[in-house]
């Protein structure tokens, strides 16, 4: 069983557990470091995305294909899901482990109207490590529609991160000029909530874990102070701009020395033979 070992790793701890039943042994901490996660933003049908949560086929295969694997995806209607996965295992999917959380599980097979999960947690987690559920309690965890996703064994491809990675530039730069245009107007309050998982969460909560990743405690430091400041504006629970409640001088300097990082890594590329 391999754990999640950073926040909302859940999917990167997924197809960790995927590559075992292969004979890979890896983690997630392992995946992300060797596909330049902690240096990726994305920008994906008008949602900026960083670290864990860019996932799926595009961002798995960095790491699959160089060592001749594919991971595929398949988006079916709920009441499909059952008859796809009787013939198909191991398989990642998402599905509401609790009330209150919803996260990748690897599907491992079943019998006599079970079906049987590994649930991607962290250790500590008193989650249960293992599901095992009826069809109907199966259904009654999954949204409607799903996404299956499996592994397949490939030949070998290398891949290339610095496009990624100047793509990344370009997103992490647009939505710094996004936060500053929003933070420079007044704001309702249901407006400062949406923010905070569409225009915030990139940077003040997936790009601090993964500048912990790097061990990049500065950079985190000033994000976590940026961060508070957003949550305290959040708890006034009153229309705002956001400008006079974050230190935007601290958040530029940041996210300017987070590019850094990037253009930094992205002129290693350069350097690999």
């Amino acid at each position: 069983m391999k754990y999640m070992t950073f926040n909302s790793s859940c999917s990167y701890a997924g197809l960790a557990n995927l590559l075992s039943f292969y004979g890979v042994d890896t983690e997630d901490r392992s995946i992300a470091l060797e596909i330049h996660l902690p240096y990726l933003f994305s920008c994906e049908d008008g949602q900026y995305l960083a670290g864990p949560m860019l996932q799926g086929a595009k961002w798995f295969n960095l790491y699959l294909h160089p060592i001749g694997f594919t991971f595929t995806e398949r988006r079916m209607k709920r009441e499909d899901v059952c008859s796809y996965l009787r013939s198909r295992h191991p398989a990642m999917l998402g599905l509401h482990v609790t009330p209150e959380s919803r996260h990748a599980v690897i599907y491992t097979g079943g019998g006599e109207g079970e079906y049987h999960f590994l649930n991607n947690r962290h250790e500590s987690s008193p989650e249960p490590a293992d599901l095992r559920l009826s069809e109907k309690e199966f259904l009654s965890r999954l949204d409607e529609t799903v996404t299956v996703g499996m592994l397949k064994i490939a030949d070998p491809v290398p891949v290339a991160l610095r496009p990624y990675l100047e793509e990344s530039l370009i997103a992490l730069r647009s939505l710094e000029e996004e936060i500053t245009a929003f933070c420079s107007r007044e704001q309702p309050v249901a407006a400062l909530r949406e923010a905070r998982g569409t225009l915030f969460r990139p940077i003040l909560l997936d790009g601090v874990t993964m500048l912990e990743l790097l061990m990049e405690e500065q950079i985190a430091a000033a994000l976590r102070t940026v961060r508070a400041q957003l949550m305290a504006a959040l708890r006034e629970d009153r229309p705002v701009i956001p400008a006079r409640r974050l230190d935007m001088a601290l958040l530029t300097k940041a996210m300017t020395e987070y590019a850094g990082l990037i253009e930094k890594a992205a002129e290693r590329e350069d350097e690999c033979p």
